[in-house]
């Protein structure tokens, strides 16, 4: 059965995918901010973590759910949309990438675009193929 545009945003699914969203933009904070901790560290590695993480753990939860739909459909907005929504972020990382070119480092641009799709591509198949094997 397909949802109105009313059962999907209701009250209760709106504060939930804002709960989730606040909880994953604080933890993309305190990510960027380890990662510009360590030697050789910024916040484009700190982006392309957090987006890598996010990818790994949307492919893993899409996969459980398919396996066993156990959550209510607002617990999976307030994961899917809220909080791996606040965590990944495709603003950050496409400033980032332009900023890079435009300091003339074309290639370096060309590096961190390719690996944030690509190995973000492979965190989603590896995590839903571990998932699903799981389950025989």
């Amino acid at each position: 059965m397909v949802k109105t545009a009313d059962e999907m945003t209701s009250w209760v699914n709106l504060s939930m995918i804002a709960a989730g969203g606040a909880v994953g933009s604080v933890l993309r904070y305190l990510l960027t901010l380890a990662a510009t901790s360590v030697p050789g560290g910024s916040g484009a590695l700190g982006t392309t973590c957090c987006n890598l993480l996010g990818c790994a753990a949307i492919g893993a939860f899409s996969q459980s759910i398919l396996n066993s739909p156990t959550l209510t459909e607002t617990s999976q907005l307030a994961i899917r949309v809220g909080l791996l929504g606040g965590l990944t972020t495709f603003s950050s990382f496409a400033l980032e990438s332009f900023l890079i070119a435009e300091n003339g480092r074309w290639g370096l641009s060309a590096l961190y675009v390719s690996a944030n799709l690509v190995l973000g591509w492979a965190c989603v198949f590896g995590t839903m193929a571990l998932v699903r094997s799981w389950n025989g």
